[in-house]
């Protein structure tokens, strides 16, 4: 067992694989937060894009080899074949989504993927009328090509593993029956053939996640403070313009909350600056453990964050923020609780038409918490609480 533990620790630290959230973040993307999902759909989809948009030229050109190669009475309805796949790769080239997700964007791929193996099915049923002769061997040879295509080029999307094992079976599923049509040889005959294919979906699964480590490693690193691991400033103001857009277009909430730590000066002045680093990593993530899903978390100053929260209305955005003062923000060496004063807006609310208003109006709300005597916050229509156990005053 030790053995395997080393073995296994060795694979993990040659992929810079150091902790298992690591690793179930190649797995599943069930915990990924949403901006990186929001940026994984984009890029699955403008890549679907572009390789259904190259699938539309190749495919009808392939006609000409099939001309030269079929005689005709396999040729006419496998040409019509093909102009079914390639109405099909325009469809997806010239595809616009109004909301792009992961999930729409992983349906546009499969049915990308899907196209090849499908055309090989449909087309299995007519290659099986030529006679074996040694000249139609090589366009039946081509067309048994495409299910590999189709596996290989998913080594070029940034996919989990459970994406990619899922993309390969639907394909591997069409390709069987596609290959019952026409080999007359016993099922053991393509055990080797499918063993190529399960050394094909290896160097994919590999090539898929690697892209998708790379990915997150990078996006983490260009967007993320190093320190607090929250989005930085310049990231969290495109994240909340993005945010604002969408909740415009789909008329929905959105809140933001400011919230600013109390008497940071005088943690610094009664400890030291490393005291107060670790009060504000502290404070990190414990805001960052009371937020959902699709919720954001921005550091937006030395010692101020900013939390987005789409699709939370007025009391939803009151109910997170009550919940973290609840929970508190911490506490310093000598046990005294750390605190925040903390302003709220929502975009239906407070009548709000630009995003760049709701910080405007977040950060008044947040000074009016410090005035009233911190450690409180100040919701919509100015409506002020305070920490817990104390009596609303709004």
């Amino acid at each position: 067992m030790s053995i395997v533990s080393t073995y296994v620790k060795h694979l993990g630290d040659n992929a810079r694989i150091c902790s298992m959230r690591e690793f179930d973040d190649l797995v599943s993307a069930e915990d990924h937060p949403g901006y990186m999902r929001k940026h994984r759909a984009g890029l699955l989809l403008d890549r679907t894009r572009f390789f259904a948009s190259l699938f539309s030229l190749l495919v009808p050109l392939w006609l000409l080899i099939d001309y030269l190669l079929l005689p005709l009475k396999v040729f006419l309805p496998i040409a019509l074949i093909r102009l079914l796949s390639t109405a099909h790769f325009i469809f997806l080239s010239r595809y616009r989504a109004k909301e792009v997700n992961l999930k729409n964007s992983l349906l546009l791929l499969g049915g990308m993927m899907l196209n090849l193996p499908l055309t090989f099915f449909a087309s299995a049923h007519y290659l099986a009328m030529l006679p074996p002769d040694d000249i139609y061997r090589l366009p039946v040879q081509l067309y048994t090509m495409l299910p590999y295509i189709a596996v290989g080029f998913l080594g070029l999307f940034p996919l989990t593993v459970l994406e990619c094992v899922t993309l390969v079976l639907l394909s591997a599923m069409v390709t069987m029956t596609g290959w019952s049509f026409y080999d007359a040889d016993p099922v053991h005959h393509l055990l080797p053939t499918l063993w190529m294919l399960c050394i094909i979906l290896s160097i994919v699964l590999f090539a898929a996640t690697l892209q998708l480590q790379y990915m997150i490693a990078l996006i983490t690193r260009a967007d993320h403070d190093p320190v607090t691991g929250a989005q930085t400033r310049k990231s969290g103001i495109q994240s909340l313009a993005k945010a604002f857009q969408q909740a415009q277009i789909q008329n929905d909430n959105l809140s933001i909350a400011l919230v600013d730590l109390d008497d940071a000066k005088n943690i610094i002045s009664e400890y030291d600056y490393a005291t107060y680093d670790h009060v504000v990593i502290e404070a990190a993530d414990i805001l960052r453990d009371g937020l959902r899903h699709n919720d954001m978390l921005v550091h937006w100053g030395e010692k101020v964050f900013l939390l987005i929260l789409p699709g939370a209305d007025c009391e939803g955005a009151a109910i997170t923020v009550r919940r973290i003062h609840s929970q508190g923000l911490g506490s310093l060496p000598d046990g005294s609780p750390v605190t925040a004063s903390i302003g709220i807006c929502e975009r239906v609310a407070d009548n709000i038409a630009e995003w760049s208003v709701m910080l405007t109006t977040v950060d008044s709300r947040r000074d009016s918490a410090k005035s009233l005597g911190k450690d409180r916050y100040v919701l919509c229509g100015g409506r002020s609480g305070e920490a817990p156990g104390k009596v609303d005053s709004g």
